[in-house]
């Protein structure tokens, strides 16, 4: 029976590493250091399901939240984690007026509220952010490697099996040479 077990249990993980790698392919990341910022551009690809869009149909508050980091690679150890920034885009359907209101915050503040009638733009406005100014380049080492690390989540939460621990919809890095 125990070796039963350890099999259930070596075929569970194996299961969950393979979504895993599948998934880190899903955001594409793009890094730009100017001036005082690195800009960060994100492209989500393929996460406005039919579910999302059912569940946003229905009335329901739809969010991608994106968990972004900025690491510096640490030899024979874990990358340092320089800065973090959090950025979330929330959209509401009002059918009594047939209009979407896309919300995007970054760090807890409102950036940008829109009013859009068209479902493909609801979908850009959800899954693409560009050039957005996330990190600072004062604490930064000059011929330095670093890496964007971003981590996604959306809600509502439309899979029909629930992990007993948080797993993130979607994964994405870039890394670049800081060159001032």
């Amino acid at each position: 029976m125990p070796r039963a077990l350890a099999g259930v249990a070596v075929c569970a993980i194996a299961f969950a590493t393979t979504v895993v790698v599948q998934a880190q392919g899903d955001v594409r990341v793009t890094t730009l250091p100017r001036e005082d910022h690195v800009l960060v551009s994100l492209e989500l690809t393929g996460a406005y399901t039919q579910e999302i869009r059912d569940a946003v149909a229905s009335g329901l508050e739809a969010t991608f939240s994106f968990d972004v980091e900025l690491r510096q690679p640490v030899a024979l150890w874990f990358d340092r984690t320089v800065d973090r920034a959090s950025v979330s885009a929330r959209v509401r359907f009002d059918g009594l007026t047939g209009r979407y209101q896309v919300t995007r915050t970054v760090d807890g503040a409102i950036e940008q509220v829109q009013v859009v009638e068209e479902e493909a733009a609801v979908r850009q406005l959800l899954t693409t952010l560009g050039r957005l100014p996330l990190f600072s380049t004062r604490a930064l080492e000059t011929n330095e490697d670093y890496r964007v690390r971003v981590r996604v989540n959306t809600r509502p939460r439309t899979g029909w099996f629930r992990w007993p621990w948080d797993r993130a919809a979607a994964f994405g890095r870039a890394s670049f040479t800081f060159l001032p």
